[in-house]
C-alpha cells in the first residue's frame, strides 16, 4: 500500500501594512524582517511595526521610484560579524543595473552606513529591457546574481532578438557567481566558475546561462539546491532547478527553448546539453492571458506548518495564484494549485527560523504564509534533511526516510503510527523523539 502525504493548504495572514511597492524580503539572522521598496528604501519590521527611519535610503540614486529602483538585496552569511550587505538596483541617470556593497552603521544596528562600494555594473542597451533582479548567497558562500536578457518583452514579438541569453560574451540572461568574502571592497572569481580560459572572450563571472527574466531565485536552506522562477515570453512560465552539487555551466535553454518547447533554434546547442525546467505552466498566449509572470519562491523549512515542509511555494504576479511544488526521490513531483490568491504577489522571503512571507506590490502589505500545523499524514523523504531543531505533527501517520543532522533536536508526533523506513538516519549528537499522541495546539 502506498501512503501519500497530505498536500498543504495555503492561507495568507497580514503580517504588516504600510509598505510602498515592496520588492524583496530578507532576514539578517535575527527576529527583524527587512523589506526593500522599489523607490530606494530598505525598511525594518520589528516588534510588529515598521521602524520610522529606513535602514537604508538610496532613493536619490534610483532610476524610477515606481518601477526601476531596488530589485533585490542580500545579507552576507557573516553579517553579524562583518556588517556587509549587497543591493541590486537600477541606477540613474544611465539606467544600468548596479550591484553595490554597503555596511551597517557601527553604532546602530537598525541603520546602514550610506557609503556605497560599487562592485559590478551591467549596462543595458534597451532602457526597458529585462533586468532580472535576484541576488542570493549560496551554501558555498558565494554571491549569485540573476540577470535578464535585456529584451523589451513586448507581446507577439520575437524574444531576445540579440540572442543575449545564449551569448557567453554578454552578462545578460545569466546567473553570475562572485566571491565577496575578502574584505577588500571588490570581488574575486570562484575557482570553480566554468569559463576562465585566458582571452576566451567570456566574462569569468558567468556561472550559468539561458534565462529570460529571472526575477526571483532562492536556495533551499536545508539542501543548498537552487530554484529559479523565470518569466516566459508569450507561451510558458518556468521553474528551474539545480541540485547543490550540479556542475557549473548549466544552460537553461532560452531563447532556443521557452520552457520545454522549441522557440528560436538558430545556432543552438544540442538539447541534451540543456537543463530543462522542473515545471512549466501555460503563459499568456496559452492561457488566455490569465497567467504570465511567474514569481519564484522558497522551499519551506520552517517549524510551524509541517504540511508545507519540503514544498516549493511560488506564485504568478498577474493571476495572483499560488502553488506548492514537491520533488520526489523517484524523479516525479507534485504541483498543487492553491485556492488562496493575492493581488500582484511580487516576492517571497524567509525569516530567521524559515517561516515564509510574501508581499503585494500593489497594496504594500506583507503576508505570512500558513498551512496545516497538523496534517492527517506526513511523508519526509531523502529530500527533507532536518538541519535545525524542529517538531513534526500529524493526526494519523508519519513516514520517514530522511536524515537528521548532528546536534539538532527533532520530535515526530502522530496519532496512530510513525514508520522509520530504510534511509532514515540520525547523526551522532542529534536527539530524536517519536511519540504517538494527538497534535498539540496549532500556532
Amino acid at each position: 500500500m502506498k501512503i501519500y502525504a497530505q498536500s498543504p493548504v495555503l492561507s495568507l495572514e497580514i503580517y504588516q501594512t504600510g509598505l510602498v511597492r515592496p520588492t524583496n524580503i530578507q532576514s539578517a539572522g535575527d527576529s527583524r524582517l527587512f523589506v526593500s521598496e522599489i523607490g530606494g528604501k530598505i525598511k525594518i519590521i520589528q516588534n510588529n511595526s515598521i521602524l520610522p527611519t529606513p535602514f537604508l535610503d538610496i532613493s536619490s540614486k534610483v532610476e524610477d521610484p515606481q518601477w526601476a529602483g531596488i530589485n533585490s538585496f542580500a545579507f552576507h552569511p557573516n553579517y553579524a560579524q562583518n556588517g556587509r550587505f549587497y543591493v541590486l538596483y537600477i541606477r540613474k541617470p544611465d539606467n544600468v543595473v548596479q550591484l553595490s556593497q554597503f555596511r551597517k552603521s557601527a553604532g546602530n544596528a537598525n541603520l546602514a552606513d550610506t557609503t556605497e562600494t560599487r562592485l559590478l555594473t551591467i549596462p543595458h542597451v534597451l532602457n526597458i529591457g529585462h533586468r532580472g533582479g535576484a541576488i542570493s548567497f549560496g551554501a558555498d558562500g558565494y554571491l549569485y546574481i540573476a540577470t535578464g536578457d535585456d529584451a523589451d518583452g513586448g507581446r507577439n514579438i520575437v524574444g531576445d532578438p540579440l540572442n543575449n541569453a545564449q551569448n557567453l560574451a554578454k552578462l545578460f540572461g545569466k546567473v553570475l557567481r562572485i566571491d565577496v568574502n575578502a574584505n577588500n571592497n571588490t570581488y574575486a572569481i570562484p575557482p570553480s566558475n566554468p569559463y576562465q580560459m585566458p582571452n576566451d572572450g567570456i566574462r569569468d563571472e558567468i556561472w550559468a546561462r539561458g534565462l529570460r527574466n529571472p526575477w526571483r531565485m532562492s536556495f533551499d536552506r536545508s539542501t543548498g539546491d537552487l530554484w529559479i522562477g523565470d518569466n516566459g515570453q508569450d507561451g510558458w512560465e518556468e521553474i528551474d532547478f539545480l541540485a547543490k552539487n550540479a556542475p557549473s555551466g548549466a544552460n537553461f535553454g532560452w531563447r532556443c527553448y521557452e520552457g520545454n518547447h522549441r522557440y528560436v533554434q538558430t545556432v543552438c546547442e544540442d538539447s541534451i546539453t540543456m537543463t530543462f525546467p522542473i515545471h512549466e505552466y501555460a503563459g499568456f498566449t496559452n492561457n488566455n492571458g490569465a497567467g504570465r509572470s511567474v514569481i519564484g519562491g522558497f522551499v519551506y523549512r520552517g517549524q510551524q506548518f509541517p504540511a508545507m515542509y519540503g514544498h516549493y511555494i511560488y506564485a504568478d504576479y498577474i493571476s495572483g495564484n499560488f502553488w506548492a511544488l514537491r520533488r520526489n526521490p523517484n524523479g516525479s513531483y507534485q504541483n498543487v494549485a492553491q485556492s488562496t490568491t493575492l493581488s500582484s504577489p511580487v516576492t517571497f522571503g524567509e525569516d530567521w527560523q524559515g517561516e515564509l512571507y510574501t508581499a503585494s506590490f500593489s497594496n504594500g502589505n506583507i503576508y505570512k504564509i500558513k498551512a496545516q500545523s497538523c496534517p492527517s499524514s506526513l511523508t519526509l523523504t531523502s529530500f527533507d534533511p532536518i538541519t535545525s531543531n524542529n517538531t513534526f505533527n500529524a493526526g494519523n501517520s508519519i513516514n520517514a526516510t530522511n536524515s537528521i543532522a548532528n546536534a539538532v533536536n527533532v520530535t515526530y508526533t502522530a496519532g496512530n503510527s510513525i514508520e522509520l523506513k530504510p534511509g532514515f538516519t540520525t547523526a551522532q549528537g542529534s536527539i530524536f523523539n517519536a511519540k504517538i499522541s494527538t497534535c498539540p495546539t496549532s500556532p
